[in-house]
Order: C-alpha cells, then structure tokens, then sequence
C-alpha cells in the first residue's frame, strides 16, 4: 500500500487549500488506492492489508521510518556500501518507481542501514557523503539488480549496446526535481505552452483535479521553502522567520505568492558539503535532505516536520507522473503526453547528464549508444543542435578517462555514441483534397533535404549519422508518408533505416499491416531494423481479453487489414488460411462498396494497396511537366514509379483509379467512418498467430532485425506487467524452431520509463528467471544472443 504514499491527490488538495492531512486520512486513501486497482476484490480483503500494513505503524513519523524503511526492504540490499535490487524484485521494482522516486527509497534503506548521527560532525558528514552517496546517486538514482552473470558479462564485453534510445524524454525525475526548483517560473512557462495541447490537458486532469500550471508552479514554490524550513529545522538560526508563525499561518506562506518566507533556488543543503554551486551532485544533495530529515523524525516524533515533509513528497509525487509513465497509463497516447507537455524542456537543453545518467554511476553501462532526434528545419540549426549532442559526449568520454586516472596500466574501452534521425509523424489536421498528408509530406521531404544537404557537405557528420527513423504514434501517419523521404536519404548515402511500427494499434491486423508497410513501402534492407514490432509477437488471445468481443475501428483501416491479411496468405501460400479466403473476399467487396460506392475486385484493391508506397504528389499529377514545377519533385521518385510499374497505370486503369479514390477527401469521410466489430469474426486468434509467424518468416528471410525495448512495450503494449512480455513469444518460437528474425535491445525514453540499458536486461533477465522459471544457464544464452545481434546488426 505505501507505494501510494506520494500519489495521494486528496491530501494534497488539503495541503493545497490551506488544511493539514493526518495520519486517518492517509491511512484511509491508501486502502481506497489500492481498491482502485481491482475494485473487483471486496473490502475486508484490502482491510487485511491494510491492518497488515499499518501494523506498528501510529502515526506520519511511523510511516516514513518504519513504513519506508519496509518498503525499501522489500526491495533493495546493501553490499559493499552500494545499493541493488533485489534481483527475485527487479521487475516489480520497476513498477514500483513509477509511484515513487528511487531516491527517496534508496536513502530509506541507506538511513535503515547504515546511518549514525553525523548531523553536526562536519568530516563524519562529509565522509558519508563520500560513502554512501555520491556511489549510490552521483548520476543516476536507479540502481541496478545484483546479478552476478550479468555483471560479469557486462564486464566482460565493455558495456552493452543500446539501440534504441530518443535523446530527448530521457533524464530521469530525480534530476529533473532539482531543475524544477532551481527555476519554477521558467518551468511555468514551458508548462504553459504544453498546456495548450488539448491531450497535456488531458494529462493534467487525469493526474490532479488540482492541476493548471499555474497551481502546479504554486506548488512548486511551495516546495522550495519547505525545503528551506527543513534547513533551518535541522540547522536553527537566530533571527529566523518561521518562529513567528503558528502551524496554520506557517502553512498558509509556504502556499502564498506574497509570502515572506524565502524559496531559494539554490539547494540549501549544498552548503553542508559546499560552498560552490556545484550542480553536479544534487540529487546526492537531495539524499542527505532526505537522510537528515528521517533521523531528525525519527529522534523527534515531530508531526508538524513530518506534515510537511509529506507535503513537500506529494508535490514530488505528483512530479513524477507527470515525468514519468505510470502503470495505469497504458498506450501510446499516455506515453505521447509525457512527451508534449514540455517539462523536461529546459532540463534537456544540455547533453552532459543524461550521457552520465545512462552510463551509471560507476560510468560503465554503454558500450555502443544509438541516439535518435529529430531533423531540425535549417542547415544552421542542425549544426548547432549537432554539436551540442557531440560535446556532451566528448565530455563524458573525458569524465571516464579521469576515473580511471589513478589505475596504472588501465586503458578503458571508450563507449561509441551514432545518431539517427527520426522523421516526426504528425495528424493530418488541414486536409487537401487530393492527397493525405500533404503537408507533412511536404515538411520531411523539406528536413530530408536539408539533412541531406548537411551529409553531403559536412564528412564529419557522415560518421555520426548513421541512418533514419520515423517515430511518434503510429495513429497520425502510416508508413507510406515517409517512403519517398527513405528513398531519398538511401539515395543521398545513408545505409542504415529503422521504423516504429506496430507498437500500438486499434487492431492487432493493423499493428502487422504496419510492420509490413514499413518493410515494403521504405524499402527496408538486410541489416535494416523495425522500432517495437510489438503486433508481431503480443498473444492474439492476450490481445483478445483486453479488448473483448467488440471492438470500434475505421472501416477503412479494417478493409486494408484485409487486404493485408489476404495478401498475406496468398503470397506466402499459407494453405492451412485458405479457408478463410472466401469470407475476407465477401467482407472486402461489402466494405470496398460501402467506402468507394463501387465493387473493385480484391487483387485490384490489392494493387492499389501496394501503389501506395509511391509519392501522390508524383503520381495523381498527370502531366509530368506540371509535377516538375513542385518544390518536392525528384526525378529519382518519377522513374521509381516507373521501374515499379506503376507510372504505366496513372492513366483509364482501375488501379490508379483506387489508388485516386483513397487519397480522395470525399471518400476519406467514409474511410475513417467508425464501426463496430467482433475483431475475431473472420480471422481467428489462432489464424492471427499463424499471420504472426509468417510476417517473422519474411522478416527472417530479408534479415530485418526487430528492436524490443522491455519497459516501453510493457507500458504502452497490451501488458500488466512483464510476465507476458511479447520478447518471450518469440523465444519460446525460436525454441520450437520457428523463423525468428534477429532481436536487440533499447531503452527508449529512459527518463519517461524510468530505466536504463543496464535494467532492462535485468528486466528480461529478471522475468525469464523468477516468472517463466528459466535456469540461469538458458537465461543467460537468450540474454548473449541479444547482446550478440546488437553487436552484429548495429549501425555504424
């Protein structure tokens, strides 16, 4: 229950409106927290566990000491002063840190463990700074599981690689808390911009009825003069401000804009360890906040302290889900307000840390980083943001060489960092009548140009960038808008593409008519990667418990899953399917009519499928002379439909006629009509599998390589927790023989799912071991042959 601790809403309203919460009230709202995550149970079943609990435990100063204390027990160990998971909790803790901050928990264990009072002993107190934390949260607050065969391997190969990692979205809470109370108005004002998102409102309202961003600056604020109080608790000076004011009126200045009370932007703390603004350790500054102030409650009994060290943890808390992808937050819309609410914007501004963070604290995770960004709309602006990512780099590259100074005879292995850029999908939110996403189209053929043009005239980029993406939500553009641009960028000297696809979907046919899309439509190549590829793996019966009997889609997405499907097992002459062509055929000729007010046969609607991996802006213009006027005109695209075959149809056939109709707006109305399904009324879980099977035969066959990313897929995928993690599909296929494409492993959004390299194959090790009762001898061959393909199929 005490992970709800800091994801009490209603007590931080109280807070908020001028009014204490006591110990009931918590008690009360962690039981109703814990209902609201199955409220199937009865009551008297969470009231045992409440009573199990709270046993021992009277009052707030009980729960931060024993109650903290016990959690982090749960779930971590101390050896050789540093601190791990639990390697039988690692993926429960991974969850865990979603509800509350690692650092919080850390120093709950570090001050359980190892603390003896050192308030006012200047070199005691350094020293255990030194110690204790600057090892445990110099650059990172997530420890990492103590597996002995994966440290050793770890070791062994230098680091592993990560391959799939957005550099944006990644530092991880416990930092970002100390920019946000270093700066609260600035984060006001980039909150503010975010909010005009209708889906960060969203966001808001989901997380805290409190929450506008001025509320949230207000609360902010708050918590730099709780900070400051906590100061002067533990350090009592004389002339101070607090002592004239009662509990009520004290708790009125902390919330007041006008109040006396002083919120500093520098860390109080700091000046126990120095007297420099030394950023680079605050989050080990925060610790011996946090470590201080539970000996000073546990000395005590303090309940006003405590109140309002409750007060200034909610406010964290309540920072965090907004930083960080909760366990309710399923789908790629969640994930997708993290990243347009802005908060991590100033934080980000600079590379330095997040290379730290990722590295661990002891600098030694990553072997082989791929970072993704996005192209910027200048040649100018390139270069800039180009050189920062560079220089951050280079200087935790220096930072690794100075630790590893006094070791004689020492020559590390140096990490390597490339870059992808990755093509931003977007909705279509001004329509053209003629084409989909013109615009957009519009705008990567731009940035593909002027990424282009950068290649071509700066050698020292060419060995940076290594290859191009298309991320974001697969819901705003579909893989056709971003084949041209592919093309163009092989053309320019690329060598390297990757897609997000099949990640999140309204079908699961949908989520691998992506995947294929993206392989056939942008060309994808030996050695080339597909980002997620979720739909291929995730159970159909999995699948089918989440959604139900019924499921709402576009009618129009539903006929090219069809399609798809159809095409599918033709191609690939899957007999045992055979059966069901009839009723896809029946289903494709009632929905082709009811879209396109005409019965096209299905290997036209097929063809007509296919034509879509072609530039409309080329193709729908019938005069060549006319297209060659257009900004986006590439002769290489023209002969491109030409070579396809494609370029002979543009005239009286049935097939250009389709592929016209598709881009219609007209019949865009009716292709993005809702209706209603049984998603299994055709094409049966079992046959859906069978699909599965073969989309990862095709990808065997033309050696495209599946990037999983373990907390991610968790998160947005149709999963409770990693128990049914897709990736041990296809290990368990790859077993029985199965045409299995090879597999490597990222992080993602590191701050955004609070993790790094190193824990998610922890996480995979973890679940195979303690769930799916795997020895460590299997284990460790799965998790070889991962690092393997990384090390195999990494671009360079």
């Amino acid at each position: 229950m005490f992970k709800f601790l800091l994801s009490d809403n209603e007590s931080l309203g109280k807070y908020l409106h001028g009014k204490f919460a006591s110990f009931d009230d918590v008690k009360r709202r962690m039981l109703l927290k814990s209902r609201g995550q199955n409220s199937a149970l009865p009551d008297h079943l969470y009231r045992l566990e409440q009573e199990e609990t709270f046993k021992d435990i009277e009052s707030l100063s009980d729960i931060f000491i024993k109650g903290l204390g016990k959690m982090a027990d749960t779930y971590l160990e101390l050896e050789a002063k540093r601190v791990f998971v639990k390697s039988e909790q690692q993926n429960n803790w991974q969850e865990t840190i979603t509800y509350i901050p690692p650092l919080l928990l850390q120093c709950a264990l570090l001050y359980k463990k190892t603390y003896s009072d050192c308030k006012n002993n200047i070199s005691e107190r350094h020293k255990y700074f030194k110690d204790y934390l600057l090892p445990n949260t110099r650059y990172t607050s997530i420890p990492h599981a103590r597996i002995p065969q994966l440290e050793y391997y770890v070791k062994q190969q230098n680091g592993l690689h990560d391959l799939h990692m957005h550099l944006n979205g990644a530092l991880e809470t416990d930092q970002v808390w100390q920019d946000f109370l270093f700066n609260p108005y600035g984060i006001y004002e980039d909150l503010k911009k975010g909010f005009r998102n209708s889906k960060v409102q969203e966001q808001m309202e989901q997380e805290s009825h409190l929450l506008e961003p001025l509320t949230y600056v207000t609360l902010l604020k708050a918590a730099q003069k709780l900070r400051n109080y906590f100061f002067y608790y533990l350090y009592p000076y004389k002339d101070n401000e607090y002592d004239k004011y009662d509990r009520n009126t004290l708790l009125d200045e902390f919330l007041s804009n006008d109040s006396d009370l002083s919120g500093s932007y520098r860390h109080p703390f700091l000046s126990l360890i120095t007297y420099e603004d030394n950023h680079s350790c605050l989050m080990s500054v925060e610790g011996l906040m946090y470590i201080l102030m539970f000996h000073e409650i546990s000395n005590t009994k303090n309940e006003l302290l405590a109140v309002f060290f409750h007060f200034y943890l909610l406010i964290l808390g309540l920072t965090n889900r907004l930083l960080v992808q909760q366990t309710h937050q399923n789908g790629f819309e969640q994930f997708q307000k993290h990243t347009l609410n802005e908060l991590r914007e100033k934080s980000e501004k600079t590379y330095l840390r997040r290379y730290h963070q990722m590295q661990g604290n002891d600098l030694k995770h990553i072997r082989f980083l791929e970072g993704r960004f996005s192209p910027k709309a200048t040649q100018n602006e390139m270069i800039v943001f180009l050189d920062a990512i560079n220089n951050g780099w280079n200087k935790m590259k220096e930072d690794i060489s100075l630790q590893h100074e006094s070791e004689i005879g020492v020559f590390p292995v140096m990490p390597e960092l490339r870059l992808i850029a990755h093509f931003i999908k977007k909705t279509d939110n001004k329509p053209d009548h003629f084409v989909r996403h013109k615009a957009l189209r519009y705008e990567v053929a731009q940035r593909g140009n002027v990424l282009a043009l950068l290649l071509k005239n700066y050698s020292k980029y060419q060995k940076k960038i290594v290859a191009v993406d298309a991320a974001a939500s697969e819901f705003d553009a579909p893989p056709e808008v971003f084949a041209p641009v592919f093309r163009k960028m092989r053309r320019a000297g690329v060598k390297h593409f990757t897609y997000h696809a099949g990640e999140d979907f309204y079908h699961i046919l949908s989520g691998m008519r992506a995947i294929y899309e993206a392989i056939v439509f942008c060309d994808l190549q030996k050695g080339d990667r597909i980002g997620h590829a979720t739909a291929s793996g995730l159970s159909p019966w999995q699948w089918q418990n989440a959604i139900g009997k019924e499921l709402l889609v576009k009618q129009g997405d539903y006929l090219d899953d069809l399609i798809f499907s159809y095409h599918l097992i033709v191609k690939r002459r899957i007999e045992s399917l055979h059966i069901l062509l009839p009723f896809i055929i029946n289903e494709v000729n009632n929905m082709c009519f009811n879209i396109y007010n005409d019965h096209y046969p299905i290997t036209l609607l097929e063809q007509a499928w296919l034509m879509r991996q072609c530039c409309p802006i080329h193709a729908l213009d019938k005069s060549r002379e006319n297209v060659m006027l257009k900004h986006v005109y590439d002769e290489e695209e023209w002969f491109f439909m030409v070579n396809k075959g494609f370029a002979d149809t543009r005239t009286s056939n049935k097939v250009f006629e389709v592929f016209e109709a598709y881009h219609n707006l007209d019949n865009r109305k009716k292709f993005d009509k809702i209706i209603k399904i049984d998603p299994f009324d055709i094409i049966k879980a079992e046959h859906v599998e069978l699909l599965q099977l073969e989309l990862l035969n095709e990808m065997t066959k033309k050696e495209i390589v599946i990037e999983t990313l373990p907390t991610s897929n968790v998160r947005i995928g149709f999963h409770q927790n990693f128990s049914t993690y897709h990736l041990f599909n296809w290990a368990k296929w790859h077993d029985e023989g199965k045409s299995i494409p090879p597999i490597v492993v990222g992080s993602d959004d590191t701050g955004i799912f609070a993790t790094n390299i190193y824990n998610e194959y922890a996480n995979i090790y973890c679940a195979l071991l303690n769930t799916h009762h795997m020895p460590h001898s299997k284990v460790m061959s799965i998790i070889k042959r991962l690092d393997e393909d990384s090390r195999i199929y990494r671009f360079e």
